[in-house]
């Protein structure tokens, strides 16, 4: 081989090493492209390490859109975010929730979609009906019943609204037997022309049918044209709520409409009838012309000053009026004093006496049936009356809705713990919540009740959601009525 040759040859090899050099860098920098390019992706996600190229073209290919014609998107719940977000239940939230529904399965009479007032008595009360509506929203909420049974329920309930029998034609009895819908009286009898209308009642629907149609829009219209149904005038007027009941006495059984609510239960209705539009200057405030103040273990404690005399009704200062006002209407300045007292003064009994206290009115499981277990009534604290007056002291309980209401309403107090503790096994598990423990140690107090296994369920939606009338308004879903149903405050004569 010549020098030539030789040269010729070794060029050629050189060439070969400078070619495969590049080649190598070349093939580094790819790399080094592809990883940036994947990383920008979202290099830390599983995704982008596992196809390189095929990774950044599946990234670059155009999506298909999310198709609207589907019955999975058609038929979906409400956007119901404006309420905010939703605190988590304990597995205890539940335990408890699912107890208190237990009633309500055992007490529904389906032809009618009303609820006995008190277990296996087919009785009720639009009080009661608000209680159990509260609870069957909140069963919903919870998953203890499907959007099937729900809606079932509800339907039926508004069918009977939309059709039972007012009296006088003005707005929903008293009473009603619970499978029939038809008006009756305190005995559960026949009363075809009613035995009256009470205002205070009619209120804690119109709270829960606010509810209903804040959470589940769908039903915000036949609520409204369920309350436009009654005749308001004579019991909702003068800054103030009325009832109406028939005078036994006079030959032609006349109707009487007498002013309702005393401080407490009259500031929690008269709140709801103001969300309505209805003027209730003196009904809606607890610094009203009656109001008056009773120190008890030092602690200031309101009650109404209008004597029971005069219109035959006391008031009674008790647990549960405060408490509902809360969490459905929400605490505010005016209120927050007022119902931290409630508190601390059953507390303060607690300590001075040993008594576990959280007092309301309940059913009882022994005559006379019902009893008011107050903190103050006509003149006396830590009285236990009837309606007459009939004081039965021995039958004082530690009240089961009373005593969850404050536990929840105040859960950073020790006490709480006590009372939620004392009470957390007055239950039947087939049949619901009891009413109370008696104070002496008698015992359960074994009524079971609509309305404290209403009370339990709506205590557990304020704890997920918090206080309904303040939520709802903030949605912009609560109830109106049409200007032809109503005078509004902005309106009325301020006398």
């Amino acid at each position: 081989m010549t020098e030539h040759e030789k040269n010729k040859t070794s060029r050629l090899k050189h060439r070969s090493v400078v070619v495969g050099l590049v080649w190598l860098a070349g093939l580094l920098l790819t790399g080094v492209i592809i990883y940036l390019i994947n990383a920008s992706f979202g290099g830390n996600q599983q995704a982008a390490t596992q196809g390189g190229l095929l990774s950044l073209l599946k990234t670059s290919q155009p999506q298909s859109p999310v198709r609207t014609d589907t019955f999975c998107q058609l038929v979906e719940k409400p956007n119901n975010s404006c309420l905010g977000e939703p605190k988590g239940l304990c597995s205890k939230d539940i335990e408890i929730a699912k107890i208190a529904w237990k009633y309500f399965e055992n007490n529904y009479n389906p032809a009618t979609g009303l609820y006995n007032a008190a277990d296996k008595y087919q009785s009720t009360t639009m009080w009661d009906t608000g209680s159990a509506l509260a609870a069957t929203i909140a069963a919903h909420e919870f998953g203890l019943i499907n959007d099937k049974d729900f809606d079932d329920r509800v339907q039926a309930m508004f069918k009977t609204m939309t059709n039972m029998e007012l009296f006088n034609k003005e707005a929903p009895n008293k009473v009603y037997h619970a499978a029939t819908a038809a008006m009756v009286d305190y005995r559960n009898q026949p009363a075809p022309e009613g035995i009256g209308v009470s205002a205070l009642d009619l209120a804690r629907m119109i709270s829960w049918l606010n509810t209903l149609g804040c959470m589940h829009p769908k039903y915000a219209y036949p609520a409204k044209k369920t309350i436009e149904r009654w005749d308001l005038t004579r019991i909702v007027k003068e800054g103030q709520m009325f009832g109406m009941y028939r005078d036994q006495t006079s030959k032609d059984k006349k109707i009487v409409v007498a002013q309702e609510g005393r401080l407490g239960y009259e500031q929690y209705a008269g709140k709801i009838f103001r969300e309505l539009g209805y003027d209730q200057r003196v009904a809606a405030t607890y610094n009203n012309e009656f109001r008056e103040t009773i120190n008890i273990y030092d602690l200031p404690i309101v009650y109404d000053r209008r004597d029971p005399r005069d219109l035959g009704a006391y008031n009674y200062v008790v647990t549960e009026s405060y408490a509902m006002d809360a969490i459905e209407n929400g605490i505010d300045a005016e209120n927050k004093p007022l119902i931290e007292n409630i508190f601390k003064v059953q507390k303060r009994r607690w300590e001075e006496t040993g008594i576990v206290t959280a007092v309301s009115e309940d059913n009882l499981d022994q005559k006379p049936y019902f009893l008011y277990n107050t903190i103050f009534t006509a003149g006396l604290p830590w009285n236990a009356t009837t309606d007459k007056g009939v004081r039965y002291d021995h039958l004082k309980t530690l009240s089961v809705k009373a005593a969850l209401s404050l536990a929840l309403l105040f859960p950073d107090d020790p006490y709480s713990k006590t009372l939620a503790y004392t009470v957390s096994t007055a239950y039947d598990p087939e049949r619901g919540w009891y009413s109370g423990v008696y104070e002496n140690g008698g015992g359960y107090n074994k009524a079971i009740t609509a309305n404290t296994n209403g009370i339990i369920l709506s205590l557990l939606l304020y704890k997920k959601y918090g206080e309904f009338y303040p939520i709802c308004k903030r949605c912009q879903r609560g109830l109106t009525l049409s200007p032809a149903k109503i005078k509004t405050c902005d309106v009325c004569e301020v006398k």
